[in-house]
């Protein structure tokens, strides 16, 4: 079984380097996007999620299953029939870091709704995890799965230029729409890290490689990233997860 969760700052090409995998793997490939989609076709109610005649993809099924654990554990806690309020489940976990780094309002009502996301996006990584053989994309996979040891966690930087010049081609900004893109991305994903794990997203204790795709490429991040893989799942290897022992290295950094 193949589990891989990678961690990047936007723009350091993780996307890129997480399909590459996954495609050579020939495993699951999970984003914040996939898991909405997932969530979206299968309904946020536990009733909607109780039907169990709607079949879906077997892959899109699996993770469906997930959800449906989640949202019925929530439900049985007596949070109700729909277990979250205002948007659905699929909102709160397509949520971008860089909706994330404004101040809450001060009320009970919104550190409930912040709550809600942690607790949830938590729950489906550690079921998604459970399932196997997938690369998972962001959503603080790394530090949700830190004390899994079979699992491999993979972080990504880059310097400032390469990152907005990345941005600039992906999402199509000018120079200075791409630089307040990545800064607001940065202040969100730290605020996330911070309030959620008391960590940082380029903290180094939380990865077995971290990856600056300024002095390398993706293509060589990707390839050693799949070799790591799969030495880990040929020799069962169980990497340390606790921060005192990881071999976390910062290559090409």
């Amino acid at each position: 079984m193949t589990v891989i969760a990678i961690e990047g700052r936007a723009g350091a090409g993780a996307p890129d380097v997480g399909r590459i995998v996954a495609r050579e793997l020939d495993i699951d490939f999970v984003d914040r996007l996939i898991l909405a989609e997932i969530a979206r076709r299968v309904g946020s109610t536990v009733g909607a999620l109780a039907d169990q005649e709607r079949r879906v993809p077997s892959f899109v099924n699996r993770l469906a299953q997930s959800v449906q654990r989640m949202l019925h554990r929530s439900a049985v806690a007596g949070m109700g029939g729909d277990p979250y309020f205002g948007p659905g489940v699929e909102h709160l976990l397509a949520r971008p870091y860089n909706e994330m780094d404004e101040e809450a309002p001060a009320s009970s009502a919104a550190e409930l709704d912040d709550a809600h996301f942690r607790d949830t996006t938590a729950e489906v990584i550690r079921d998604i995890a459970e399932a196997g053989n997938v690369v998972i994309l962001s959503r603080g996979g790394a530090a949700i799965l830190r004390s899994r040891t079979d699992v491999l966690r993979v972080g990504m930087v880059a310097r400032m230029e390469d990152r907005v010049a990345r941005i600039m081609t992906l999402v199509k900004l000018d120079e200075q729409a791409a630089i307040d893109y990545i800064e607001h991305s940065d202040r969100a994903q730290h605020a996330y890290f911070q309030k959620a794990f008391e960590s940082s997203p380029i903290d180094p204790f939380l990865y077995h490689f971290m990856w600056n795709t300024s002095d390398v490429s993706v293509e060589y991040a990707a390839q050693v990233t799949i070799d790591a893989a799969r030495e880990m799942a040929d020799k069962g290897l169980k990497w340390a997860g606790k921060e005192e022992s990881s071999p976390a290295a910062a290559a090409g950094s």
